[in-house]
């Protein structure tokens, strides 16, 4: 079976968990599509790197029993954590992701390698940022804050 491409770089097969028996609907395939063309891949070229999705598209049952957040735009097709790697490459990965006006989402977490990003509507033309710590979603540190500025980040 071939994997059904998203983009030029992405396939849907990057997406889903093996863990997780429900695939996605047509509609949120499109919504992983305009994913993949509108962030992941202006942040592929504006890093001048690959990225690996280590978390996409999860049902609903699924995200409550890898623990989560209840609602998770995961669950609609519309996000992905990304690899980045240390602390620095997250914040630079999050950085670029907020000057891309289709990402409306983008979580940073401290210590695990990678972000979330989303496509969900931006609020007064702002992304809606968060940071997990200790297990505890929260509003950005202001060391998170000062990093992703000095890294070009648009709060």
């Amino acid at each position: 079976m071939t994997d059904e491409r998203l983009s030029p770089h992405f396939g849907l097969s990057e997406f889903l968990a093996p863990g997780d028996p429900v695939k996605p609907t047509p509609g949120q395939i499109e919504n992983l599509r305009r994913l993949c063309v509108e962030v992941l891949e202006p942040m592929r070229k504006k890093l001048g790197r690959p990225l690996t999705i280590t978390s996409g598209f999860r049902s609903p049952d699924y995200n409550a029993k890898i623990g989560g957040a209840p609602g998770s735009q995961h669950t609609q097709g519309i996000a992905a954590d990304v690899a980045m790697g240390t602390d620095t490459a997250c914040l630079v990965g999050a950085a670029v992701a907020s000057t891309l006006q289709a990402c409306g989402g983008i979580g940073v977490y401290p210590g695990r390698g990678f972000i979330h990003v989303d496509i969900r509507p931006r609020v007064n033309r702002k992304a809606t940022w968060w940071c997990q710590v200790n297990g505890k979603y929260q509003p950005l540190t202001a060391g998170l804050k000062d990093g992703i500025k000095a890294a070009g980040g648009k709060l």
